[in-house]
């Protein structure tokens, strides 16, 4: 069946409902409902509640970059004025494994230099 214009693309997106329950990755879903990923090999990832949540609100943000200050005040629901910590990257670094993330050639969850963490899926259309 021929392609028209007006016919929209299939992209891998997240799955956005009243509540972002799926969003869909390269090789699995992370159930955000259930706190997993699940790989299309079958293996299964639990996600702690903090990780549920970091990994919500960037896929709600996605193709955005997300300060680290932003993720404090809205993940974390802390002031980042005069704070210091590295929880948002030992968090990232943690997502990062249960996604199986290439840190050299990451496909989910980038880090924007200078700015944050932005989740995006390479390749889509």
């Amino acid at each position: 069946m021929p392609t028209s214009a007006m016919t929209p693309m299939i992209r891998v997106l997240p799955v956005v409902g009243e509540a972002m329950s799926l969003v869909k990755l390269p090789g699995g879903v992370a159930d955000l409902e259930h706190s997993e990923i699940r790989h299309d090999d079958g293996q299964r990832d639990p996600l702690s509640v903090r990780e549920t949540d970091l990994l919500r609100y960037l896929a709600t943000n996605a193709d955005r970059a997300v300060s680290r200050d932003e993720i404090l005040e809205q993940v974390w629901h802390l002031n980042p004025k005069r704070l210091i910590t590295r929880t948002i990257d030992m968090h990232i670094a943690n997502l990062r494994g249960k996604l199986h993330e290439d840190p050299g050639n990451p496909k989910v969850l980038f880090t924007v230099r200078g700015k944050g963490y932005m989740f995006a899926v390479q390749g889509r259309s």
